[in-house]
């Protein structure tokens, strides 16, 4: 099986744009039967916080909301996967993410997972 991995790095509620091109990709990902997953790293796991009303924001030219975008991605089955550091810097525990967003993960975990065989790692 091939495995795609999509790190968000950049994108984040200060830059929702940079969201939507990582989103598509990992929900047609997906649809192609791909496992996907995507690990949230520094500020990009800001926009999973569940009482965070910046998460539903809507994105030009394609006039949705980035939240829209998350909900098809989990959908579609795509996995997410918050980064250690960015929630311990940002005081988050796991309940304060949406539904859907798996286990907290370390760089150590994130390097093994990405260094697999059939894999690809997209950063955005």
């Amino acid at each position: 099986m091939k495995h795609l991995i999509i790190q968000l790095w950049q994108a984040s509620l200060e830059k929702p744009d940079l969201a939507t091109t990582p989103f598509l990709m990992a929900s047609t990902a997906a649809a192609l039967d791909i496992h996907v997953q995507v690990h949230m790293i520094g500020a990009s796991v800001e926009m999973f916080v569940k009482n965070n009303e910046r998460r539903h924001q809507t994105i030009p030219p394609m006039n949705r909301r980035l939240s829209d975008f998350i909900d098809d991605a989990m959908r579609t089955g795509v996995k997410f996967y918050p980064c250690s550091t960015a929630m311990r810097d940002r005081n988050l525990q796991l309940s304060d993410l949406i539904d859907g967003v798996g286990e907290i993960i370390g760089m150590v975990t994130m390097l093994d997972r990405a260094t697999q065989d059939n894999t690809t790692v997209l950063t955005f």
